[in-house]
């Protein structure tokens, strides 16, 4: 692998542009200080090589860089009516700005050669995370910041080795010079994902993607062979893992709500079922337009009737959209995600696959957080949208 690589950069050499554009992908993966001077690198270099001058095209062929926007663009319209102090409106407006990103980064992804590197540096950053994790776990490497064994929090690298796995899946059916590279890589992260880091999100993420690759590849049958195969896959995580205690927590802590009993605040799920049906009651309160953009605590303060309970996330993207831009928002971003199906469905398939494998687990970890409210997972999809959606067909070009 390193040495194909190696290799290829002999062949197809990246320009400066490209270049930095690759930093920026590694500097997501290992440092939050350096993944923001890097970003702020590539807009100067955005600005000084023109760029801008692909933005109305990237508009016009992506729906999906159009629907981000439009949907930065409901945060500033949601200050125009919110009641939160404008510290905490534009601390939300800084948040969300990764989905100016998805265009801007698009524009990058028009070059072939740039396209072709940046999943070369997808690859390096997700093995170089994987090895940090393995080294932490035995003990080789001391940065157990999260208190897990991961260079970024669980969560985040549970989602980051959950799509890689599927991404490795794909390559070792279509690479047969690294099939047993990128096999090694599927056992590895497999084996990390389950044994090493408890990434319940990631977790659930991977169980999708399995039968999405089944059903990719081999059809019906494959979608059954699927569903065995993760039967008999979660026997031997529950009879070998240690790592099932946070399982078992989360399925404990979802009766213990539904029984509604005094219990139910103490845990992390029953905190997040319970900030769930409070935001669902902040949406109630203003269906249409929502509490304005950064309303989201004070309108959670006034539902508990509690100052000393405050939350500014209800770990659901979906809830806190709606929460803060009401349905009319919702919408935006549903259309967004739906964007990112139809605009899949004219790829050839190696890049349909990936495109509906990132929308996946986009919408999965949707579900239990916030991606784009969270700086590393927000700038991880600002780059692996456009990415996974910037195939010829999409810009354009003949095939």
């Amino acid at each position: 692998m390193w040495q194909s690589i190696k290799n290829a950069y002999r062949q197809q050499p990246i320009n400066w542009a490209g270049a930095v554009l690759l930093i920026f992908i590694l500097t997501v993966y290992l440092s939050t200080a350096l993944a923001i001077a890097a970003s702020c690198m590539l807009g100067l270099v955005w600005l000084t090589i023109k760029q801008y001058n692909k933005l109305p095209g990237i508009l016009k062929n992506n729906a999906t860089a159009a629907w981000a926007l439009a949907l930065y663009i409901c945060f500033f319209i949601g200050l125009g009516y919110s009641s939160a102090p404008s510290d905490e409106a534009f601390s939300v407006i800084r948040k969300y700005r990764e989905l100016t990103f998805i265009p801007l980064i698009a524009c990058f992804f028009t070059d072939d050669r740039t396209r072709l590197w940046a999943w070369r540096a997808f690859v390096v950053a997700s093995v170089i995370t994987l090895i940090g994790s393995y080294l932490m776990d035995l003990g080789l490497l001391d940065m157990n910041r999260h208190k897990s064994f991961s260079l970024k929090s669980r969560i985040t690298h549970s989602i980051f080795i959950a799509f890689f796995m599927f991404y490795c899946g794909h390559k070792a059916l279509d690479d047969n010079k690294n099939r047993i590279l990128y096999g090694i890589a599927l056992l590895l992260g497999t084996y990390n994902l389950f044994f090493v880091v408890e990434g319940r999100t990631g977790q659930l993420v991977l169980m999708l993607l399995v039968p999405l690759f089944a059903g990719q590849r081999f059809g019906k049958k494959g979608l059954l062979c699927a569903m065995l195969a993760i039967i008999l896959f979660a026997t031997l995580f529950i009879r070998f893992s240690d790592k099932l205690v946070r399982i078992q927590e989360g399925f404990a802590n979802t009766l213990t709500y539904l029984n509604k009993t005094p219990e139910k605040q103490r845990s992390s799920m029953g905190r997040r079922y319970l900030l769930w049906e409070n935001s669902a009651a902040i949406i109630a309160e203003k269906p249409l337009l929502g509490h304005g953009t950064g309303g989201f605590a004070e309108a959670y303060e006034q539902v508990v009737g509690n100052k000393k309970i405050i939350s500014y996330n209800p770990h659901n993207e979906f809830l806190l959209i709606a929460a803060q831009l009401g349905l009319a928002g919702l919408c935006v971003y549903l259309g967004f995600l739906y964007s990112q199906y139809r605009m899949s469905k004219i790829l050839p398939d190696q890049e349909k696959w990936l495109a509906q494998g990132m929308l996946l687990t986009l919408m999965t970890t949707s579900l239990f957080n916030s991606p784009f409210l969270d700086h590393t997972e927000g700038h991880w999809f600002a780059v692996m949208i456009p990415l996974c959606l910037s195939g010829d067909v999409i810009l354009g070009k003949p095939t």
